[in-house]
């Protein structure tokens, strides 16, 4: 779960237009996606918080490791404790969740930790997002496609709007499989946009392409 199409698309196409004075990223894992936000940004600090020790390890070894790191802070915590007791608030939050929402706990292996719906719910995200976040900050993630109604719905009922929306598939001829979202406190006109992934087996279209190009060797 280390280096995954799903986090280098949010790392790549969140917005740090306004730039983001400080960024919290929930459940990073070993760290991708708020490291991609570092090389994005010139003077964003970034908090990222994992709950499961062994990714929070590998995180913090990595963010020590990379150009950015004075800018950088692992937090080895439950994000709903870390919510309970934090007076902080910040610019920009962006999540890769758990998004497998099944009816029961599938293992303690960290690979499940990582995907397992149960560890940290849409319901108990969207609460800490609507505490967390400024009053003119945004909140972006990526999620299966499928579940796009549940989290607009979820997102108004913490007053949280979607605004902008890209929908991923993986070729031209197949469905979209996933979503990436971006909620505000304030509504505004939804910009909804796709995107396709690959024209061929491992050959990425001209826009993944231009997308991603900042971050792949």
């Amino acid at each position: 779960m280390k280096i995954g199409t799903d986090g280098v698309l949010l790392g790549a196409w969140t917005s740090v237009n306004r730039k983001p004075k400080i960024i919290l990223d929930i459940g990073s894992g070993t760290g991708l996606v708020a490291l991609m936000l570092a090389q994005r940004t010139m003077n964003s600090i970034i908090k990222a918080i994992e709950i499961e020790e062994g990714a929070a390890v590998e995180a913090a070894a990595n963010f020590q490791s990379s150009p950015w790191s004075d800018r950088l802070e692992l937090i080895h915590a439950d994000v709903l404790s870390y919510t309970q007791k934090s007076n902080e608030t910040f610019d920009l939050i962006v999540s890769n969740p758990p998004f497998f929402k099944t009816p029961f706990k599938v293992s303690e292996d960290s690979r499940s930790t990582a995907r397992d719906n149960n560890h940290l719910r849409y319901e108990d995200l969207f609460s800490c997002v609507d505490q967390l976040l400024n009053p003119t900050g945004s909140f972006s993630m990526v999620c299966p496609f499928e579940y796009r109604k549940m989290l607009v719905d979820l997102g108004l009922e913490h007053e949280l709007h979607l605004v902008h929306e890209l929908h991923v598939k993986g070729t031209s001829t197949s469905s979209f499989k996933r979503i990436l979202m971006r909620f505000e406190k304030t509504k505004s006109t939804l910009l909804t946009e796709e995107l396709i992934l690959e024209e061929s087996r491992n050959q990425r279209t001209p826009e993944h392409q231009q997308l991603v190009q900042d971050f792949y060797l």
